[in-house]
């Protein structure tokens, strides 16, 4: 399907230039790589992400040395977050340059192979038969470079938003769940710290979400401390004798951690520290 896909994508450039539908997917945006790539550097593990092929022989790597398979899901759980999606192109809106696909790690693609639910995948088709046609009917095609690009854009947007609605929707369908099944203790782990909040994986439900301290102001005082490179760690204190541990939270601390649906709308995750995990805990 690959190979199809970007032999097709090379016959339309050479054969039908700038009315070429190109799958482009631009590099992960840097601030948030360079975030996880810190993250791995604090568990001893250097990531390259200049590019896919690097990124990928970079986790091959952890996969191989990390000790703890937890940390590994974590890591690569969290390099989907700065990812960008790829997007539909009309080739001659864009320089050559941004052709490529960094996923795949190869200078174009296209989608050919499933005209049956895609429609740029029939546009393809379409100037694919143009170009084994002859050069007149490239030249008499239908469709206009710039109307191309519309379509494109427009498959983009509605492909975005039916990925949102998925999204949004599996969380709510998540969230109703936890209504009538609260977990009262699972696995939560770290994996970034605020001055407000903190933001914890729980690897049971497959969720990346935020814990508030101002849901937690009543069972624990917080200080938060940083040190000369940026990097937070948290102490929470419990106000009362005898009512927990104090607990001292850094990147990939495991907690217990409660999870349950959020009492006022939007309807959503809500996660409350419990205590400090225990090895002897199973979720």
């Amino acid at each position: 399907m690959l190979l199809a896909n970007f032999l097709v994508a090379q016959r339309l450039i050479t054969h039908a230039g700038g009315l070429a539908v190109l799958r482009n997917h631009e590099p992960p945006l840097s601030d948030g790589l360079q975030n996880v790539i810190d993250i791995a550097k604090e568990c001893g593990f250097d990531i390259d992400g200049k590019s896919s092929k690097a990124l990928q022989e970079s986790l091959s790597h952890m996969g191989r040395e990390c000790a703890d398979p937890l940390v590994m899901q974590v890591i690569t759980d969290l390099l989907m977050t700065p990812m960008r999606p790829a997007e539909y192109i009309a080739a001659g809106e864009y320089d050559q340059n941004e052709w490529h696909h960094f996923a795949l790690n190869i200078p174009y693609y296209t989608h050919f192979t499933s005209p049956i639910r895609r429609y740029p995948d029939i546009i393809v088709h379409r100037l694919l038969q143009a170009t084994l046609d002859g050069k007149n009917a490239v030249k008499n095609f239908s469709q206009h470079q710039s109307e191309i690009q519309s379509i494109s854009e427009h498959c983009n947007d509605k492909r975005m938003a039916s990925r949102k609605a998925q999204d949004r929707s599996d969380r709510v369908f998540l969230s109703l769940y936890l209504k009538a099944h609260p977990i009262a203790s699972t696995l939560g782990v770290v994996v970034s710290i605020g001055e407000k909040a903190f933001k914890v994986h729980i690897p049971k439900i497959a969720v990346t979400t935020m814990v508030y301290l101002d849901e937690h102001k009543d069972a624990y005082d917080v200080k938060v401390q940083q040190n000369n490179s940026g990097q937070r760690r948290m102490i929470m204190i419990p106000k009362k004798p005898n009512t927990g541990q104090r607990l001292d939270i850094n990147l990939f601390t495991k907690l217990s951690i409660s999870c349950m649906c959020k009492e006022k709308p939007p309807i959503d995750v809500a996660l409350k520290v419990v205590g400090p995990w225990k090895k002897w805990q199973q979720n």
